[in-house]
């Protein structure tokens, strides 16, 4: 099997990405005072967990989160659930934690190494495993030039933990990020499906 545009690489991953065991988590939302503003954080919610809440938002509306009680019977786990006062769960977009590494090249030409995980969407995902399968040379520069919504989406992720390395160094951009987890998924896709690749630099219409 070859792969000849972008449309049958996202039709490839979309079809893996079914099938992908993950954990769900979901924009839990809390007001910290004496902040004014909402304040969110990423919890795990099971299948079951969502469908209970959800009942819950229909029975009582915006106050379900004074009912949280009802379905989860225990009041520490509520209150890691939030940052501050509960406020509401965002259950319409489920999020999945992926593994990135950030390199930063020392002084001395020594490479320093972290670990970052990185929440995306599904639609989000899927994109960034078609441009895997599209294009086996992808790195995050070239995604840049690819996709560069994709791209700004994924450092966003990166960038907002502020990432402090050896000598108190902020990397608030890093030069060279590998897309792990993303790579090796497109490897598993590359493998049940024969796909066969020519090493060779695929064209794309940008301004799709």
């Amino acid at each position: 099997m070859v792969i000849n545009t972008f449309e049958q690489a996202l039709q490839l991953a979309n079809e893996f990405l079914a099938t992908k065991e993950r954990k769900n988590y979901y924009e839990s939302q809390g007001i910290y005072e004496p902040c004014p503003d909402y304040v969110g954080m990423l919890v795990d919610l099971s299948d079951d967990m969502v469908s209970q809440i959800r009942t819950l938002k229909e029975r009582y509306g915006e106050d379900f989160v004074s009912h949280l009680h009802e379905v989860i019977d225990d009041e520490d786990l509520i209150s890691d659930m939030f940052y501050g006062e509960p406020v509401d769960i965002d259950l319409d977009h489920v999020r999945h934690q992926y593994t990135f590494n950030i390199h930063e090249l020392k002084p001395d030409g020594t490479v320093s190494v972290c670990s970052q995980l990185v929440e995306l969407k599904d639609d989000d995902y899927a994109r960034l495993l078609a441009w895997h399968l599209f294009d086996e040379h992808l790195t995050i520069n070239i995604l840049r030039q690819r996709d560069r919504k994709l791209y700004d989406t994924i450092m966003y992720g990166i960038d907002a933990h502020y990432y402090e390395l050896e000598g108190y160094l902020h990397v608030d951009n890093p030069y060279v990020a590998t897309l792990d987890e993303a790579k090796e998924d497109a490897e598993t896709i590359i493998r049940q499906h024969d796909i066969i690749r020519d090493g060779s630099y695929h064209y794309v219409d940008l301004l799709r």
